[in-house]
Protein backbone atom coordinates (compact mmCIF):
# COMPACT_ATOMS: atom_id res chain seq x y z
CA UNK A 1 0.00 0.00 0.00
CA UNK A 2 2.61 2.44 -0.92
CA UNK A 3 0.82 5.10 -2.83
CA UNK A 4 -2.32 4.77 0.18
CA UNK A 5 -1.70 8.13 1.19
CA UNK A 6 -2.10 10.26 -2.13
CA UNK A 7 -5.03 7.35 -2.97
CA UNK A 8 -6.51 8.98 0.32
CA UNK A 9 -6.06 12.51 -1.13
CA UNK A 10 -7.71 12.19 -4.07
CA UNK A 11 -10.59 10.51 -2.80
CA UNK A 12 -10.87 13.56 -0.47
CA UNK A 13 -10.16 16.22 -3.38
CA UNK A 14 -13.07 14.82 -5.55
CA UNK A 15 -15.26 14.74 -2.56
CA UNK A 16 -14.67 18.14 -1.91
CA UNK A 17 -14.72 19.34 -5.66
CA UNK A 18 -17.89 17.72 -6.57
CA UNK A 19 -19.50 18.74 -3.40
CA UNK A 20 -18.98 22.70 -3.63
CA UNK A 21 -20.17 22.78 -7.09
CA UNK A 22 -23.09 21.03 -6.26
CA UNK A 23 -23.43 23.04 -3.44
CA UNK A 24 -23.20 26.27 -4.73
CA UNK A 25 -25.97 25.05 -7.71
CA UNK A 26 -28.32 23.80 -4.94
CA UNK A 27 -27.76 27.41 -3.33
CA UNK A 28 -29.30 28.95 -6.79
CA UNK A 29 -31.69 26.28 -7.16
CA UNK A 30 -35.96 26.84 -5.44
CA UNK A 31 -34.81 23.56 -3.20
CA UNK A 32 -32.58 26.00 -0.84
CA UNK A 33 -35.53 27.87 0.24
CA UNK A 34 -37.58 24.63 1.38
CA UNK A 35 -37.29 22.34 4.59
CA UNK A 36 -37.18 19.38 2.51
CA UNK A 37 -34.31 21.30 0.31
CA UNK A 38 -32.24 22.13 3.68
CA UNK A 39 -32.80 18.17 5.16
CA UNK A 40 -31.40 16.97 1.59
CA UNK A 41 -28.27 19.63 1.63
CA UNK A 42 -27.73 18.51 5.61
CA UNK A 43 -27.31 14.86 4.56
CA UNK A 44 -25.58 15.76 0.72
CA UNK A 45 -23.35 18.15 1.66
CA UNK A 46 -22.58 17.87 5.13
CA UNK A 47 -23.38 14.45 7.02
CA UNK A 48 -21.54 12.49 3.13
CA UNK A 49 -18.79 14.67 2.95
CA UNK A 50 -17.33 13.87 6.70
CA UNK A 51 -18.42 10.61 6.71
CA UNK A 52 -16.65 9.77 3.74
CA UNK A 53 -13.55 12.07 4.60
CA UNK A 54 -13.24 10.67 7.70
CA UNK A 55 -13.27 7.42 7.25
CA UNK A 56 -10.42 7.62 4.51
CA UNK A 57 -8.42 9.59 6.45
CA UNK A 58 -8.82 6.60 9.59
CA UNK A 59 -8.29 4.12 6.86
CA UNK A 60 -5.52 5.36 5.34
CA UNK A 61 -3.56 5.78 9.06
CA UNK A 62 -4.45 2.17 9.98
CA UNK A 63 -4.34 0.16 6.93
CA UNK A 64 -0.61 -0.40 6.80
CA UNK A 65 -0.54 -1.50 10.48
CA UNK A 66 -3.55 -3.88 10.02
CA UNK A 67 -2.98 -7.44 11.35
CA UNK A 68 -5.95 -9.57 9.54
CA UNK A 69 -8.16 -8.65 6.51
CA UNK A 70 -10.93 -7.04 8.49
CA UNK A 71 -9.29 -3.60 7.80
CA UNK A 72 -9.32 -4.32 3.90
CA UNK A 73 -12.62 -5.55 3.92
CA UNK A 74 -14.33 -2.75 5.87
CA UNK A 75 -12.09 -0.20 3.33
CA UNK A 76 -13.51 -2.03 0.64
CA UNK A 77 -17.28 -1.45 1.47
CA UNK A 78 -16.30 1.98 2.22
CA UNK A 79 -14.94 2.31 -0.88
CA UNK A 80 -17.94 0.80 -2.47
CA UNK A 81 -20.29 3.35 -0.91
CA UNK A 82 -18.13 6.22 -1.82
CA UNK A 83 -18.02 5.43 -5.73
CA UNK A 84 -21.99 4.40 -5.39
CA UNK A 85 -22.52 7.93 -4.13
CA UNK A 86 -20.34 10.16 -5.69
CA UNK A 87 -20.07 8.22 -9.39
CA UNK A 88 -23.49 9.12 -9.83
CA UNK A 89 -23.02 13.00 -8.38
CA UNK A 90 -20.16 13.29 -10.71
CA UNK A 91 -21.98 12.62 -13.89
CA UNK A 92 -24.74 14.48 -12.95
CA UNK A 93 -22.21 17.38 -12.24
CA UNK A 94 -20.46 17.07 -15.98
CA UNK A 95 -23.91 16.79 -17.61
CA UNK A 96 -25.08 20.04 -15.31
CA UNK A 97 -21.95 21.66 -15.82
CA UNK A 98 -22.01 21.15 -19.67
CA UNK A 99 -25.64 22.51 -19.52
CA UNK A 100 -24.08 25.80 -17.86
CA UNK A 101 -21.31 26.12 -20.63
CA UNK A 102 -23.93 26.06 -23.29
CA UNK A 103 -26.48 28.37 -21.68
CA UNK A 104 -23.84 30.97 -22.26
CA UNK A 105 -23.45 30.72 -25.64
CA UNK A 106 -26.30 32.68 -27.80
CA UNK A 107 -27.53 30.60 -29.78
CA UNK A 108 -29.63 32.48 -33.16
CA UNK A 109 -32.80 30.92 -33.55
CA UNK A 110 -35.86 31.84 -36.10
CA UNK A 111 -39.23 32.76 -34.75
CA UNK A 112 -41.97 29.74 -34.72
CA UNK A 113 -44.77 28.69 -33.71
CA UNK A 114 -44.66 26.66 -30.39
CA UNK A 115 -47.88 24.25 -29.08
CA UNK A 116 -45.22 23.27 -25.86
CA UNK A 117 -42.88 25.02 -23.60
CA UNK A 118 -39.65 25.73 -24.31
CA UNK A 119 -36.71 23.47 -22.79
CA UNK A 120 -33.64 24.87 -22.56
CA UNK A 121 -30.54 23.20 -22.92
CA UNK A 122 -29.07 23.96 -19.52
CA UNK A 123 -32.31 22.36 -17.99
CA UNK A 124 -32.20 19.45 -20.65
CA UNK A 125 -29.13 18.14 -19.54
CA UNK A 126 -29.33 18.74 -16.39
CA UNK A 127 -32.15 16.22 -16.38
CA UNK A 128 -30.64 13.89 -18.96
CA UNK A 129 -27.30 14.18 -16.00
CA UNK A 130 -30.28 12.89 -13.48
CA UNK A 131 -31.02 9.62 -15.51
CA UNK A 132 -27.28 8.87 -16.35
CA UNK A 133 -26.17 9.59 -12.87
CA UNK A 134 -28.47 6.33 -12.21
CA UNK A 135 -26.61 3.61 -14.50
CA UNK A 136 -23.58 3.99 -12.23
CA UNK A 137 -25.64 3.43 -9.29
CA UNK A 138 -27.58 0.45 -10.50
CA UNK A 139 -24.31 -1.07 -12.00
CA UNK A 140 -22.76 -1.08 -8.55
CA UNK A 141 -25.70 -2.09 -6.58
CA UNK A 142 -26.24 -5.37 -9.15
CA UNK A 143 -21.98 -5.88 -9.11
CA UNK A 144 -21.84 -6.12 -5.39
CA UNK A 145 -25.23 -8.12 -4.41
CA UNK A 146 -24.82 -10.67 -7.52
CA UNK A 147 -21.97 -9.51 -9.71
CA UNK A 148 -19.21 -10.46 -7.66
CA UNK A 149 -20.77 -13.92 -6.97
CA UNK A 150 -21.93 -14.82 -10.30
CA UNK A 151 -19.38 -16.75 -11.66
CA UNK A 152 -18.52 -17.64 -15.25
CA UNK A 153 -17.19 -20.58 -16.66
CA UNK A 154 -15.57 -20.27 -20.15
CA UNK A 155 -14.21 -22.94 -22.22
CA UNK A 156 -11.39 -22.98 -24.51
CA UNK A 157 -9.91 -25.53 -27.01
CA UNK A 158 -6.39 -25.49 -27.50
CA UNK A 159 -5.11 -27.89 -30.34
CA UNK A 160 -0.98 -28.45 -30.66
CA UNK A 161 0.85 -30.77 -32.94
CA UNK A 162 3.59 -32.09 -30.15
CA UNK A 163 0.96 -33.06 -27.23
CA UNK A 164 1.36 -36.69 -26.59
CA UNK A 165 -1.68 -38.87 -27.90
CA UNK A 166 -2.06 -39.79 -24.52
CA UNK A 167 -3.27 -36.25 -23.24
CA UNK A 168 -5.87 -35.74 -26.04
CA UNK A 169 -8.90 -34.39 -24.71
CA UNK A 170 -7.12 -33.69 -21.47
CA UNK A 171 -9.33 -31.07 -19.28
CA UNK A 172 -7.55 -28.18 -17.32
CA UNK A 173 -9.33 -26.37 -14.72
CA UNK A 174 -7.63 -22.98 -14.24
CA UNK A 175 -9.10 -20.53 -11.05
CA UNK A 176 -7.10 -17.40 -9.82
CA UNK A 177 -6.95 -14.32 -7.76
CA UNK A 178 -9.12 -15.97 -5.07
CA UNK A 179 -8.07 -13.37 -1.97
CA UNK A 180 -10.13 -15.82 0.34
CA UNK A 181 -9.76 -13.07 2.94
CA UNK A 182 -12.67 -10.81 1.15
CA UNK A 183 -15.50 -13.57 1.35
CA UNK A 184 -14.75 -13.54 5.28
CA UNK A 185 -17.03 -15.92 7.08
CA UNK A 186 -18.73 -16.49 4.08
CA UNK A 187 -18.58 -19.51 2.62
CA UNK A 188 -21.60 -20.36 0.21
CA UNK A 189 -19.90 -18.21 -2.51
CA UNK A 190 -17.22 -20.32 -2.56
CA UNK A 191 -18.88 -24.08 -2.03
CA UNK A 192 -21.49 -22.73 -5.33
CA UNK A 193 -17.85 -22.27 -7.40
CA UNK A 194 -16.45 -25.27 -6.46
CA UNK A 195 -19.32 -27.68 -7.20
CA UNK A 196 -19.35 -26.06 -10.92
CA UNK A 197 -16.22 -26.96 -10.87
CA UNK A 198 -16.53 -30.33 -9.86
CA UNK A 199 -19.31 -30.43 -12.27
CA UNK A 200 -17.09 -29.74 -15.44
CA UNK A 201 -14.69 -33.10 -14.16
CA UNK A 202 -11.42 -31.58 -14.75
CA UNK A 203 -8.10 -33.86 -15.01
CA UNK A 204 -5.91 -31.14 -13.39
CA UNK A 205 -6.95 -27.99 -11.37
CA UNK A 206 -4.46 -25.19 -11.80
CA UNK A 207 -4.62 -22.12 -9.37
CA UNK A 208 -2.64 -19.21 -10.40
CA UNK A 209 -1.66 -17.29 -7.54
CA UNK A 210 -3.30 -14.60 -4.94
CA UNK A 211 -4.53 -17.43 -2.60
CA UNK A 212 -5.20 -14.55 0.31
CA UNK A 213 -5.56 -10.54 0.55
CA UNK A 214 -2.14 -10.74 2.99
CA UNK A 215 -2.56 -12.60 6.42
CA UNK A 216 -1.69 -16.06 6.70
CA UNK A 217 -5.13 -16.21 9.28
CA UNK A 218 -6.94 -15.61 6.40
CA UNK A 219 -6.90 -19.25 5.56
CA UNK A 220 -8.53 -20.83 8.79
CA UNK A 221 -11.60 -23.11 8.48
CA UNK A 222 -11.26 -23.22 4.77
CA UNK A 223 -9.73 -27.02 4.40
CA UNK A 224 -13.10 -28.69 4.13
CA UNK A 225 -14.51 -26.25 1.29
CA UNK A 226 -11.65 -26.47 -0.46
CA UNK A 227 -11.53 -30.61 -0.04
CA UNK A 228 -14.80 -30.50 -1.97
CA UNK A 229 -12.32 -29.82 -5.15
CA UNK A 230 -11.95 -33.16 -7.53
CA UNK A 231 -8.91 -33.69 -9.93
CA UNK A 232 -7.67 -37.13 -10.64
CA UNK A 233 -4.35 -36.16 -11.78
CA UNK A 234 -3.44 -33.37 -9.33
CA UNK A 235 -4.30 -30.05 -7.93
CA UNK A 236 -1.39 -27.27 -8.69
CA UNK A 237 -0.76 -23.66 -7.73
CA UNK A 238 1.82 -21.20 -7.46
CA UNK A 239 2.27 -17.43 -5.05
CA UNK A 240 0.49 -14.33 -6.41
CA UNK A 241 1.81 -11.03 -5.57
CA UNK A 242 -0.43 -10.69 -2.59
CA UNK A 243 0.69 -13.79 -1.14
CA UNK A 244 4.42 -12.48 0.15
CA UNK A 245 2.31 -10.39 2.88
CA UNK A 246 3.96 -7.17 1.44
CA UNK A 247 0.75 -4.90 2.42
CA UNK A 248 1.02 -4.01 5.82
CA UNK A 249 4.04 -3.47 8.30
CA UNK A 250 5.12 -5.95 10.26
CA UNK A 251 6.90 -5.72 14.29
CA UNK A 252 9.53 -7.11 12.73
CA UNK A 253 10.75 -9.74 9.97
CA UNK A 254 10.14 -13.01 11.89
CA UNK A 255 6.90 -12.27 11.83
CA UNK A 256 6.28 -11.16 8.41
CA UNK A 257 8.55 -14.42 7.43
CA UNK A 258 6.06 -16.52 10.23
CA UNK A 259 3.26 -15.09 7.86
CA UNK A 260 4.73 -16.17 4.79
CA UNK A 261 5.55 -19.76 5.68
CA UNK A 262 1.71 -19.90 6.79
CA UNK A 263 0.44 -18.97 3.48
CA UNK A 264 3.18 -21.29 2.02
CA UNK A 265 2.07 -24.37 4.68
CA UNK A 266 -1.97 -23.33 4.22
CA UNK A 267 -1.29 -23.87 -0.10
CA UNK A 268 -0.73 -27.68 1.18
CA UNK A 269 -3.40 -28.05 4.03
CA UNK A 270 -6.27 -26.73 1.24
CA UNK A 271 -4.31 -29.57 -1.29
CA UNK A 272 -2.50 -27.69 -3.81
CA UNK A 273 0.88 -28.46 -4.43
CA UNK A 274 2.67 -25.63 -4.50
CA UNK A 275 5.51 -24.85 -7.20
CA UNK A 276 7.59 -22.33 -6.37
CA UNK A 277 10.50 -22.39 -9.42
CA UNK A 278 9.98 -25.62 -10.06
CA UNK A 279 8.43 -27.80 -12.62
CA UNK A 280 6.91 -31.28 -12.26
CA UNK A 281 6.22 -34.11 -15.18
CA UNK A 282 2.55 -35.28 -15.25
CA UNK A 283 1.68 -38.88 -16.57
CA UNK A 284 -1.56 -40.04 -18.19
CA UNK A 285 -1.89 -42.70 -20.29
CA UNK A 286 1.74 -44.04 -20.22
CA UNK A 287 3.21 -40.87 -21.49
CA UNK A 288 3.62 -37.50 -20.04
CA UNK A 289 4.56 -33.75 -20.63
CA UNK A 290 5.72 -31.02 -17.70
CA UNK A 291 4.09 -28.63 -15.56
CA UNK A 292 6.06 -25.88 -14.14
CA UNK A 293 5.18 -22.64 -12.29
CA UNK A 294 7.21 -19.98 -10.86
CA UNK A 295 6.96 -17.41 -8.13
CA UNK A 296 5.99 -13.94 -8.62
CA UNK A 297 7.19 -12.09 -10.69
CA UNK A 298 6.19 -8.65 -11.60
CA UNK A 299 6.68 -4.71 -12.53
CA UNK A 300 6.73 -1.72 -10.35
CA UNK A 301 7.05 -2.87 -6.51
CA UNK A 302 5.48 -5.99 -7.11
CA UNK A 303 8.30 -9.12 -5.96
CA UNK A 304 10.52 -10.56 -9.00
CA UNK A 305 11.18 -13.83 -7.61
CA UNK A 306 9.81 -16.03 -10.65
CA UNK A 307 13.02 -17.98 -12.80
CA UNK A 308 11.52 -19.29 -15.49
CA UNK A 309 15.34 -21.09 -16.36
CA UNK A 310 15.22 -22.83 -12.69
CA UNK A 311 11.54 -23.93 -12.76
CA UNK A 312 11.90 -25.63 -16.85
CA UNK A 313 15.10 -27.42 -15.04
CA UNK A 314 13.86 -30.85 -15.34
CA UNK A 315 11.05 -30.79 -18.07
CA UNK A 316 13.84 -29.96 -21.08
CA UNK A 317 12.77 -33.31 -22.77
CA UNK A 318 8.89 -33.70 -22.11
CA UNK A 319 6.91 -32.82 -25.74
CA UNK A 320 4.92 -30.72 -24.27
CA UNK A 321 5.42 -27.78 -21.62
CA UNK A 322 3.07 -25.71 -18.92
CA UNK A 323 3.59 -23.13 -16.93
CA UNK A 324 1.79 -20.93 -14.26
CA UNK A 325 2.86 -17.45 -13.55
CA UNK A 326 0.79 -14.87 -11.75
CA UNK A 327 1.16 -11.25 -13.42
CA UNK A 328 0.60 -11.67 -17.16
CA UNK A 329 3.51 -9.28 -17.83
CA UNK A 330 5.69 -12.15 -17.18
CA UNK A 331 5.24 -13.31 -20.53
CA UNK A 332 6.10 -10.79 -22.61
CA UNK A 333 9.11 -10.06 -20.65
CA UNK A 334 10.83 -13.30 -20.06
CA UNK A 335 8.84 -16.29 -20.87
CA UNK A 336 8.27 -15.58 -25.11
CA UNK A 337 11.69 -14.95 -25.35
CA UNK A 338 12.67 -18.28 -23.63
CA UNK A 339 10.81 -20.31 -26.14
CA UNK A 340 10.29 -22.87 -23.74
CA UNK A 341 6.49 -23.31 -22.74
CA UNK A 342 3.68 -23.96 -24.98
CA UNK A 343 0.89 -22.45 -23.12
CA UNK A 344 1.39 -19.88 -19.69
CA UNK A 345 -1.82 -19.15 -17.82
CA UNK A 346 -1.94 -16.01 -15.71
CA UNK A 347 -3.96 -14.24 -13.76
CA UNK A 348 -3.37 -10.67 -11.35
CA UNK A 349 -5.29 -8.40 -13.25
CA UNK A 350 -8.72 -9.42 -12.68
CA UNK A 351 -10.06 -7.60 -15.33
CA UNK A 352 -9.89 -4.39 -12.71
CA UNK A 353 -13.18 -6.24 -12.31
CA UNK A 354 -15.19 -3.78 -13.95
CA UNK A 355 -15.01 -3.63 -18.45
CA UNK A 356 -17.43 -4.17 -21.14
CA UNK A 357 -17.36 -7.67 -23.25
CA UNK A 358 -19.47 -7.91 -25.83
CA UNK A 359 -18.69 -10.31 -28.99
CA UNK A 360 -15.06 -8.87 -30.35
CA UNK A 361 -15.23 -5.42 -28.47
CA UNK A 362 -13.87 -5.83 -25.09
CA UNK A 363 -12.87 -2.62 -23.10
CA UNK A 364 -11.77 -1.93 -19.22
CA UNK A 365 -9.53 0.37 -17.47
CA UNK A 366 -7.56 -2.80 -17.11
CA UNK A 367 -6.52 -2.22 -20.29
CA UNK A 368 -4.61 0.78 -19.53
CA UNK A 369 -2.22 -0.92 -16.88
CA UNK A 370 -1.27 -4.51 -18.98
CA UNK A 371 -0.83 -5.11 -22.03
CA UNK A 372 -2.00 -9.18 -21.75
CA UNK A 373 -5.46 -8.09 -19.34
CA UNK A 374 -7.89 -10.72 -20.33
CA UNK A 375 -8.63 -13.99 -21.75
CA UNK A 376 -6.31 -15.48 -24.65
CA UNK A 377 -3.67 -14.38 -26.74
CA UNK A 378 -1.15 -15.98 -29.67
CA UNK A 379 2.42 -15.17 -30.40
CA UNK A 380 3.48 -17.85 -32.86
CA UNK A 381 2.27 -21.24 -31.75
CA UNK A 382 2.62 -19.66 -27.95
CA UNK A 383 -0.34 -19.45 -25.99
CA UNK A 384 -0.95 -17.06 -22.73
CA UNK A 385 -4.50 -17.34 -21.60
CA UNK A 386 -5.25 -14.43 -18.41
CA UNK A 387 -8.33 -15.87 -16.06
CA UNK A 388 -9.91 -12.87 -14.58
CA UNK A 389 -10.14 -13.94 -11.02
CA UNK A 390 -12.48 -16.36 -9.08
CA UNK A 391 -12.81 -13.85 -5.94
CA UNK A 392 -12.44 -9.83 -5.60
CA UNK A 393 -10.30 -7.21 -3.58
CA UNK A 394 -10.56 -3.67 -2.73
CA UNK A 395 -14.23 -2.92 -4.21
CA UNK A 396 -16.72 -5.79 -3.09
CA UNK A 397 -18.13 -5.89 -6.85
CA UNK A 398 -17.60 -6.57 -9.89
CA UNK A 399 -19.43 -5.27 -12.77
CA UNK A 400 -18.92 -6.32 -16.23
CA UNK A 401 -16.34 -8.53 -15.52
CA UNK A 402 -17.65 -11.54 -13.54
CA UNK A 403 -15.43 -13.80 -11.51
CA UNK A 404 -14.16 -16.45 -13.93
CA UNK A 405 -13.48 -20.30 -13.82
CA UNK A 406 -11.67 -21.21 -17.18
CA UNK A 407 -12.11 -24.83 -18.69
CA UNK A 408 -9.37 -25.91 -20.66
CA UNK A 409 -9.57 -28.99 -23.69
CA UNK A 410 -6.22 -29.96 -24.95
CA UNK A 411 -6.32 -32.23 -28.32
CA UNK A 412 -3.71 -32.72 -30.23
CA UNK A 413 -3.74 -31.58 -34.35
CA UNK A 414 -2.32 -28.41 -35.66
CA UNK A 415 -2.07 -25.19 -33.64
CA UNK A 416 -4.89 -23.79 -33.28
CA UNK A 417 -7.73 -22.27 -30.48
CA UNK A 418 -11.22 -21.93 -29.89
CA UNK A 419 -13.03 -20.16 -27.42
CA UNK A 420 -16.52 -21.83 -26.05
Amino acid sequence: MKYQYGFVFLMIAMVVIIDLFLFWRWKKSGWAESITGKLLALLFFAIMPAFFIGGFLYVGNVILDATSSLIYRNFGWLLYSFLLVYTSKLVFSNFHGLGLVLSKIPVKQKEKVRHYPRLSRRKFLSQVGIIMATAPFVSLLFGAFRGRHAFYTRHVKLSFPNLPEGFDGLRIVQISDLHIGSFGGNRQPIIDAFDIINREHPDMILFTGDLVNNFAGELNGWEPIFARLKAPMGKFSILGNHDYGNYSRWSSKADKLANFDGIVNGYAKLGFQLLRNESVVVSRNGQSIGLAGVENWGTASYPQNGDVDKAANGIDEQPFKLLMTHDPDHWDQQVLPQNIFDVTLAGHTHGMQFGIERGSFRWSPAQYVQKRWAGLYREGNKFLYVNRGLGYHGLPARVGMPPEITVFELSRGPVGAESI
